[in-house]
């Protein structure tokens, strides 16, 4: 009888164990995860390269209007704004130089970040084979897609490490991108109708921004869109519905 509750209770501590050696492998996996591979295959450790690649290329482009290397600017405070609308005459309102403003963000952020992204691959498969992995790699693609309070980049990279297969990774980024581009179409459409924006209403309407708007001596008007919860800005520079000096407007 002595003999027969030793037995069970060695099977009751055998049975404990397994449970709690199942239990860290559970959590390992399903939460804290391997640094370069993931139950689900979604990660090989390059993600968080990118993220910064693309943090970098947000700060840039939102002081040039969505552009790398702007042609059409206008000299403020030791900045090239970019003009987004502009008229050369008196009396008429402002052209829209960029339509599609949004378009132009995506497509200039993915010139902007191509080189770098291919690097942060490169160096996460040559770290893997560093430490003895087997790996194969293929080309890299993405695209850039700007949605409200994020910027996503999806990268279609085929890889395999071992016996696991990886084809599409997504980045995330927090950054009011497409509200501050959406608040600037909406101030140029304004100036194009207009001659002027209404930025006290703005605000109203958008209060999670500061948006400073500076008349020039020579008819530019510089906007400086600043989210207040993050601390991104976005500017440009407009030039519309000039009257020549001496002009009265009574």
């Amino acid at each position: 009888m002595e003999k027969s509750g030793q037995d069970r209770g060695q099977v009751t501590i055998f049975i404990i164990v397994g449970i709690v050696i199942v239990s860290a492998l559970l959590v390992f996996f399903l939460w804290a995860k391997p640094t370069y591979f993931s139950e689900s295959g979604t990660r090989i450790g390059f993600e968080g390269c990118v993220e910064d690649v693309v943090g970098q290329a947000i700060d840039e482009l939102e002081l040039k209007a969505g552009f790398i290397d702007p042609k059409f600017t206008y000299a403020y405070n030791g900045e090239e704004l970019t003009y987004l609308c502009y008229t050369n005459n008196y009396y008429e309102t402002c052209t829209v130089q960029v339509p599609f403003l949004k378009n132009v963000f995506d497509e200039q952020m993915e010139i902007l970040i191509r080189d770098k992204v291919d690097v942060c691959y490169d160096n996460s498969i040559g770290s893997l084979r560093e430490q003895g992995y087997d790996v194969g790699s293929g080309s890299v693609d993405y695209d850039v897609l700007i949605e409200p309070g994020v910027v996503r980049v999806e990268i279609d990279a085929p890889t395999t490490v071992g016996g696991q297969s990886f084809t599409r990774f997504n980045v995330r980024v927090n950054a009011p991108v497409y509200d501050m581009v959406m608040i600037a179409t909406s101030i140029l459409q304004f100036e194009a109708k207009y001659g002027d924006a209404d930025a006290s209403s703005m605000m109203d309407y958008y209060p999670d921004y500061v948006i400073d708007k500076v008349k020039r001596g020579d008819g530019t008007t510089v906007y400086i869109l600043e989210n207040k919860v993050m601390g991104n800005k976005f500017k440009f520079a407009s030039r519309s519905l000039v009257f020549p000096a001496g002009y009265d407007l009574k």
